[in-house]
């Protein structure tokens, strides 16, 4: 044996009962040092140990570690400087012994000890001592910790080899006993390049159910036990997962039964929140059918075409009852009855039919009302309202059913009609990677090419416009300390939501969560029935007066609907346009051209009922968007997931967290 190391021996009862027994190591990976030399000193011709004849226990000592920056190989120093000196310093780890180490007695002299750890897994580990000897034991009065948190010998976790929509999360046994196991529980983006809702990831942690015990997790912020649900919270800056990213975190525990843990559950940055789900096509329709025919497009033929319109919905915020299952009803008030951005007898109208377009695609997509975003492009732009001549605007002047209007949009604003800002844009494209490129850009996405009633770019702008609402909601739901969803079921206003995601549209989140309407006056603002006035919440000129207004009036409209003749080739210019949100590769450019062709042939299936090869945008419309669809990414509503993302709902709930109760 070396003369100055020794593997961990067990010693107790030698010391204490008196009798003698071989060294035995402990731990191949860690072994201990004394200062007087080795253990074979301490040994008598025979391989005995002798005990020293203290009259005292040991004087107090004290433990030290050589290592700060989380590196698993480090030291645990024992130094007594004077005094009466043990002869075996016993070293525990998180409360149980790890070894007992014999020591040469030298009393009074100095006595010092070490113990080497090399490779420890991450996790956090917590030092105690005690001196023995003959008289007794002395506890050291302090305590040593240290965090592994640099050993980066990867644990083999067989990942799956895509994940859409949610990190992968999972576990592995890396050792169990019959009373105690280990785990490496798992989250993880497995992709390595482009999938749809797969490019990056924001989550708090898991969840997962056990019967077990869980007494220990380590390499995660912290962890909580409440009955058989556990869950893991990752550390702030490892929430977000780009591709090939993988947290792997070690689950100990004592076993209570033979089950295994089960319902694994990513946490991720999204609240509980919900969209409308709309019907889609036939049974019967399956993509490039050879004999495809009006049956394969339309269920019920006399519902498909009636021209009744039932209105009064009920519909706010979101469009969760449509007025018609196949047709998008957009009903036009020829005068509003109360001032619309200061314009009496505002009349409601669609400019283009590309604008209609772009808002039937919008309300498919994201489950906005499209009377809503109608209000919006109103109150913003003008996009949608004619004013009286005799309001005093004389822009665009346009007849309608033979009477001159003006339309005072401002066509090229840079911020289109709906005027969404720049930095707006360039937040959504951070969130909504799967639709919006890097290389997009503001000016093609959002400002008009002409605004000319036959411009295309409408399409793009509506579009834009329904992400960035679509975002807001998102925001306000995600943050866990507010509780969006617990509010609205039980708000007394059944235009909470609205409101609520209006304003914070209109003023910015932040300025409405500083109202502390889900903190500090949370109470009062449930309780209410009228939260806008309650709170003057309204906005900027009335924002959320109007658009209500806009709202009401639309849906109580029963006899001017909207509707409007379709071309082929103004198809093929929406779907153009439409193109611009899927330019990641998913669709493939073969997908998109199959998915044009069958969109044709239904296309030409529905135009003999009208005639001239159009069809009608209030009828088939919806229909054709369905069937391009069918080649679409089935989830039209990807969690927003960016660091951005990341750091404003972190921000949002510390801002909840601390406001006054």
């Amino acid at each position: 044996m070396n003369n100055s190391k020794l593997t961990a021996i067990s010693l107790s009862t030698i010391i204490l009962l008196g009798y003698t027994q071989p060294v035995q190591a402990l731990n191949t990976t860690s072994e201990a040092t004394v200062s007087s030399g080795s253990i074979t000193e301490n040994l008598n011709d025979k391989g005995k140990i002798t005990v020293s004849k203290d009259t005292t226990a040991p004087a107090q000592f004290q433990i030290t570690k050589n290592n700060w920056d989380g590196a698993p190989n480090y030291i645990i120093s024992m130094q007594l400087w004077y005094g009466t000196n043990g002869d075996v310093w016993k070293l525990y780890e998180n409360g149980a012994l790890l070894s007992e180490i014999p020591l040469v007695n030298n009393s009074p002299n100095a006595q010092s000890a070490q113990y080497t750890f090399t490779d420890k897994p991450n996790d956090t580990y917590v030092y105690t001592a005690e001196l023995v000897n003959s008289v007794g034991v002395t506890k050291g009065k302090t305590s040593v910790t240290h965090e592994v948190t640099k050993n980066e010998k990867p644990i083999n976790i067989e990942l799956p080899t895509s994940a859409s929509g949610e990190p992968a999360v999972g576990y592995k046994i890396l050792q169990e006993t019959d009373s105690t196991f280990e785990w490496a529980v798992f989250i993880a983006n497995p992709n390595k390049g482009y999938i749809w809702e797969g490019k990056e990831f924001s989550a708090w942690g898991l969840n997962f159910d056990t019967d077990h015990e869980i007494t220990s997790v380590s390499n995660c912020s912290s962890f909580k036990q409440e009955g058989k649900k556990v869950t893991i919270d990752l550390k702030q800056d490892e929430r977000l997962f780009p591709y090939s990213t993988t947290r792997v975190f070690k689950v100990k525990g004592n076993k209570k039964n033979i089950t295994n843990p089960t319902n694994f559950k990513p946490n991720i940055f999204r609240g509980n929140l919900t969209y409308p789900k709309y019907q889609g096509l036939p049974a019967s329709w399956e993509k490039t059918k050879s004999n495809l025919n009006e049956n394969d497009l339309i269920a019920n033929k006399a519902d498909y075409y009636k021209t009744t319109v039932e209105g009064k919905t009920g519909n706010m915020l979101m469009y969760s009852k449509p007025a018609h299952a196949t047709q998008i009803q957009l009903g036009l008030p020829n005068k509003m009855p109360v001032p619309v951005n200061g314009v009496k007898g505002l009349k409601i109208w669609m400019p283009s039919e590309y604008l209609a377009m772009g808002i039937g695609t919008g309300t498919e997509f994201f489950g906005l009302n499209p009377n809503f975003m109608i209000g919006l492009s109103i109150k913003e732009n003008f996009t949608c309202g004619l004013a009286p001549i005799e309001s005093g605007y004389n822009e665009n002047i346009t007849t309608v059913d033979g009477k001159q209007w003006s339309w005072p949009i401002q066509k090229k604003h840079p911020d289109g009609p709906f005027q969404q800002e720049k930095p707006n844009f360039n937040e959504i494209k951070k969130q909504y990677p799967d639709y919006l490129a890097p290389s997009a850009e503001h000016e093609k996405y959002v400002t008009l090419k002409t605004g000319d009633p036959d411009d295309p770019s409408y399409v793009h702008s509506a579009m834009s416009s329904y992400m960035s609402l679509t975002m807001t909601r998102e925001l306000l739901y995600a943050i866990p300390n507010n509780k969006f969803d617990e509010f609205l079921a039980g708000s007394k206003d059944p235009w909470a939501e609205f409101v609520l995601v209006d304003n914070a549209y209109n003023r910015g989140v932040y300025g409405l969560l500083q109202r502390n309407l889900f903190t500090t006056h949370r109470n009062q603002a449930i309780n209410t029935t009228d939260l806008n006035k309650e709170f003057d919440l309204g906005g900027f000129a009335s924002h959320i007066e109007t658009i209500k207004s806009v709202i009401t009036e639309m849906d109580n409209e029963t006899n001017t609907v909207y509707d409007a003749k379709i071309t082929w080739p103004m198809m093929e210019n929406y779907l153009n346009e439409l193109r611009l949100y899927y330019g990641n590769g998913t669709p493939s450019d073969p997908e998109w051209t199959a998915m044009k062709t069958d969109v044709k042939r239904s296309f030409d299936i529905l135009s003999k009922h009208w005639g001239n090869d159009t069809i009608s945008y209030r009828y088939d419309f919806l229909t054709l968007l369905r069937v391009a669809e069918e080649y679409l990414p089935k989830n039209k509503q990807p969690a927003p997931s960016s660091s951005s993302w990341i750091e404003q709902i972190n921000s949002a709930n510390n801002q909840a967290a601390t406001s006054p109760k």
